[in-house]
């Protein structure tokens, strides 16, 4: 199921209804929300708006179709994908800077310890949303192992006691979490950071220089960072390690 959430900004002058870029993501709040206010749909409004643009950020949880959607030219882009998708997708020019970093974290409940590192992982309970890649291909042998269609799950077992540690990304869970009223802890620093990127169809590649020169600029002034505290302020430490 697909989500439309507008970022919509004011229009510059010169810049018209259907100059409206659309991209898609997979990620949910705090990341996307239906307010308009996650960081994904903050940092695309404030970039097209630097280009004299708006924007119109989708909500897509199937990546093959976001890709294929992307890749087809039905929308202009896509945000928050990781790297390398321009060798798969020839249709698709990457923004050659980052849009932020996704941590992915073990966490556990209070008085827990997370270990630090896939080894440390080892002698644990643990649990994972299947399909999740990152896990699946670095995970070693633990003493047991759950794997769950959903996240609301994963943090059911964690409250139940039923595994010692859940591995997620780190601010969807730690939301989640603060949502259901479940207390958690999530090691640091996290067991793998993974660059993520924005990319946009070849139609648009002349634009790919200008957005990166936006991103980079606004990690200097601190709007970046603004972004981040907005977004992700109250759910957990290095709110502005995502850049």
């Amino acid at each position: 199921m697909a989500v439309l959430i507008a970022t919509g900004l004011a229009l510059a002058p010169s810049a018209r209804a259907d100059d409206a870029l659309r991209f898609s993501t997979g990620m949910i709040a705090p990341w996307t929300n239906a307010a308009g206010t996650g960081f994904h749909q903050r940092l695309i409004r404030d970039v097209a708006g630097e280009l004299g643009r708006s924007a119109e950020l989708e909500v897509i949880a199937a990546s093959s179709r976001a890709l294929k959607l992307a890749d087809d030219g039905i929308i202009d882009g896509l945000a928050g994908r990781v790297a390398g998708l321009d060798k798969e997708y020839s249709n698709l020019v990457a923004v050659p800077e980052r849009m932020f970093v996704n941590d992915f974290v073990a966490c556990t409940s209070p008085g827990g310890r997370p270990p630090a590192d896939w080894a440390a992982v080892a002698p644990f309970s643990v649990a994972y949303v299947i399909g999740w890649q990152i896990f699946e291909h670095n995970l070693p042998r633990v003493r047991e192992l759950t794997t769950v269609k959903d996240s609301a799950q994963l943090l059911g077992l964690l409250k139940a006691g039923r595994v010692e540690l859940i591995l997620h990304e780190r601010w969807q869970i730690l939301w989640l979490a603060r949502e259901a009223g479940i207390p958690l802890v999530c090691a640091e620093p996290p067991l793998a950071r993974v660059p993520m990127f924005i990319y946009l169809h070849r139609r648009h590649a002349g634009l790919a220089p200008a957005v990166a020169d936006i991103l980079r600029r606004m990690k200097k002034d601190g709007s970046y960072d603004a972004i981040a505290r907005q977004a992700f302020g109250g759910l957990g430490p290095s709110v502005t390690e995502v850049k």
